[in-house]
């Protein structure tokens, strides 16, 4: 899987442009603001839709214009292109090999991406909606079921919140309704991230220790915020060998949490959901102690690359296609040694990035695989 070209219309700073990729290492280089992260930001919304930044498609249009149309041609077999239309206070248009789709979740899977940006480091420094973003965005891309039960979970989360905030009498029987619906969806989403955890963390460590040159242990775990879930499924659980994480033991125990009177009487006096997949998080330890506490910024920035290339080979091997990777400038904090680890590891892989002087990517670096630079100031 490969991006062949990239065009661009009235896209941000980018009136209209072509630019064409290597299947090897690509280098986008030149001064801040002149739309580097902007060329990432386009390919990766061919990926999964929308920006990765979570802004609104108005602020991607050129000032001045209408529009922006996105556009990528592929090495791929599964499709040739695919075409991101949007036009203000209208509906998003995508196509794929020139035929339009109507649904986002047809988009996941036809190019598998994997970003890391600046915002990436937040993963392993800030709070839990960033660690579940990234779960997120991963799973969406492998699993379309993943992103109907989400879209399904959150629409009855909506509507329970309408429930409670508005505190009608009578409304138990709709709201016991609603939370059959909540665990039903709720726990095929908490397997799935269980899952994809565990395989996380099994490969994370080997990259952490060859980018940081170190061998120190740091574990990852997933948390599902369902507090009865642990007692549910045993010791075993609370112990963080969740062998028994079965979709049907999940659900028992989200239904058994949510019906219980004490929560609801809260979830009524507060007027709002209290307990579910939306506030899951991600804990990671290094040593014994939590990363994000207790970690120097090193340890932090090599373990947030080592997600990603984690992430990378777990989407891998469950879609049998290799992601285009997309590092938006991860090479300015690293010494010219974890340089030239990262083109190690991402010399197979079609990799696409960024940073503000050609130098971070000297000979010295990249031995003799092939770069295709590209100066961002020429290009507009």
């Amino acid at each position: 899987m490969i991006i062949k070209e990239l065009e661009l219309h009235n896209f941000r700073n980018y009136k209209s442009l072509n630019l064409e990729f290597s299947q090897s290492i690509n280098v986008i280089y030149g001064k801040n603001g002149y739309g580097k992260t902007n060329l990432l930001e386009a390919m990766f919304l061919c990926c999964i839709g929308k920006s990765f930044k979570a802004i609104k498609d108005e602020e991607l249009i050129q000032y001045g214009e209408n529009s922006y149309k996105v556009k990528i041609r592929t090495g791929d077999s599964l499709c040739n292109s695919i075409s991101v239309y949007y036009e203000k206070n209208k509906s998003k248009y995508i196509e794929i090999d020139g035929v339009y789709i109507d649904k986002l979740r047809m988009l996941f899977g036809n190019l598998i991406g994997i970003m890391f940006s600046p915002e990436s480091m937040r993963i392993v420094t800030d709070g839990p909606l960033y660690r579940r973003k990234l779960l997120d965005i991963a799973l969406c891309q492998i699993k379309k079921d993943y992103y109907f039960s989400l879209m399904m979970y959150n629409k009855f989360c909506k509507e329970k919140g309408i429930l409670l905030e508005q505190r009608r009498s009578g409304d138990d029987l709709e709201l016991e309704v609603i939370n059959e619906k909540i665990a039903e969806y709720g726990s095929a989403i908490a397997v799935d991230r269980y899952e994809f955890v565990k395989q996380l963390n099994e490969i994370a460590g080997k990259y952490y220790s060859f980018i940081f040159d170190k061998e120190e242990s740091v574990t990852m775990r997933y948390y599902p915020y369902i507090h009865s879930l642990n007692a549910a499924i045993g010791e075993k659980a609370a112990a963080g060998d969740m062998s028994e994480f079965s979709v049907e033991k999940v659900k028992n125990a989200f239904l058994e949490e949510l019906s219980d009177e004490r929560l609801k009487k809260r979830e009524r006096d507060f007027g709002k959901n209290l307990i579910g997949i939306q506030r899951d998080d991600i804990g990671m330890d290094l040593g014994g102690n939590s990363l994000r506490s207790f970690g120097s910024q090193g340890q932090k920035r090599s373990y947030a690359i080592a997600i990603k290339m984690a992430e990378l080979e777990v989407l891998r091997e469950k879609s049998g296609r290799t992601p285009v990777l997309f590092l938006d400038d991860v090479l300015s904090e690293l010494d010219n040694t974890r340089k030239s680890k990262i083109v190690e590891l991402t010399k197979n892989i079609q990799t696409i990035y960024t940073c503000t002087d050609r130098e971070m990517m000297r000979p010295s670096n990249t031995g003799n695989i092939p770069v295709n630079f590209i100066d961002v100031e020429k290009l507009r």
